[in-house]
C-alpha cells in the first residue's frame, strides 16, 4: 500500500542514531513493530492518514506529539502514533511487551484497546484512507 499510494508522502529510511535520539528524548524504547516501521519509512501517511515518526536530522514528530499529549495527561510510558486533535492512537513502550494500539482522548484517564497489533492498525487506517479516495 505504501509503495502504491504513499511513496512520496513518507520521509524515508532513517538511521538507528536518529531513532535512539527520539527514544532518549521520550525516555522510552519504541516497540519492535513500530521501530521497524520508523526505520524503514521514517514518518508519513496515505490519503490523509499521517503516522508520527522520525524525520532524521529534521527532528521527530513522534517526540513532539508525545510530549504535547503527555502535558495533557498521557502516561509517560506511552508514545503517540497518530494525533487527531481530540484523541490519539498510541502504544506502550517496549518495556511493556504490548503490541496493541490504544486510543486516548484529551483529558481522558482510560486507554482503550483499538487494535490487537501495530500491523493491524497500520493496515486498517491505510485501507480506510485508500477507500476514502
Amino acid at each position: 500500500m505504501i509503495e502504491r499510494y504513499g511513496e512520496d508522502d513518507f520521509y524515508g529510511e532513517v538511521s538507528e542514531s536518529y531513532i535512539l535520539k527520539a527514544e532518549e528524548e521520550l525516555k522510552v524504547t519504541f516497540p519492535r513493530s513500530y521501530r521497524e516501521f520508523v526505520k524503514r519509512y521514517g514518518s508519513g501517511g496515505i490519503c490523509g492518514v499521517e503516522l508520527e515518526g522520525v524525520q532524521g536530522h529534521v527532528g521527530a514528530s513522534v517526540v513532539e506529539a508525545t510530549k504535547r499529549w503527555r502535558n495533557l495527561g498521557l502516561p509517560m510510558d506511552i508514545i503517540v502514533l497518530e494525533d487527531s486533535g481530540e484523541f490519539v492512537r498510541c502504544m506502550y513502550g517496549a518495556a511493556e511487551s504490548d503490541d496493541r494500539v490504544y486510543s486516548w482522548e484529551r483529558k481522558g484517564t482510560v486507554l482503550q484497546v483499538r487494535y490487537p497489533t501495530f500491523e493491524a492498525y497500520v493496515l486498517d487506517v491505510f485501507r480506510e484512507g485508500i477507500d476514502n479516495l
